[in-house]
């Protein structure tokens, strides 16, 4: 079994993480191999933070900045395809520990990554229940 267990970390050995409270978002792209952060970018980087309209709470629309400002700084590091793999998230598990009311946030960053030329790939573990509806 260590066999498997080793061909699923280098399979999906780049996950996005994100760190959502009421003021700041935070997205890391952590290499699992070794358990590092490969690139980030947060509203609390000083550069972000001004161009954002952010007083009280931070919105869809700053979702959508990190995830473009995450999607450049992957692509200077020759990251963007996750060395061919892909760049995996749960989009489940980001909502339900993130809480249903910041579902907007998440997809409007995934969605701000993939528009940016990410290579992103859903794990999802059921019938894609946080996943909104467009027509």
């Amino acid at each position: 079994m260590p066999v498997d267990s080793q061909r699923m970390t280098v399979l999906k050995r780049y996950v996005l993480r994100l760190f959502i409270s009421l003021k700041y978002i935070t997205a890391n792209v952590v290499d699992r191999n070794n358990g590092r952060i490969v690139a980030t970018a947060s509203t609390v980087e000083h550069s972000i933070k001004n161009t954002l309209e952010c007083s009280r709470s931070c919105n869809a629309k700053a979702a959508t900045v990190i995830g473009e400002v995450l999607a450049m700084r992957l692509k200077v590091d020759g990251l963007e395809q996750g060395q061919g793999r892909g760049i995996h998230v749960n989009m489940d598990k980001e909502v339900e520990k993130k809480g249903f009311k910041n579902r907007t946030k998440i997809w409007a960053l995934v969605n701000a990554l993939k528009n940016n030329g990410v290579k992103i790939i859903l794990d999802e573990d059921n019938d894609n229940s946080c996943r909104p509806n467009f027509p």
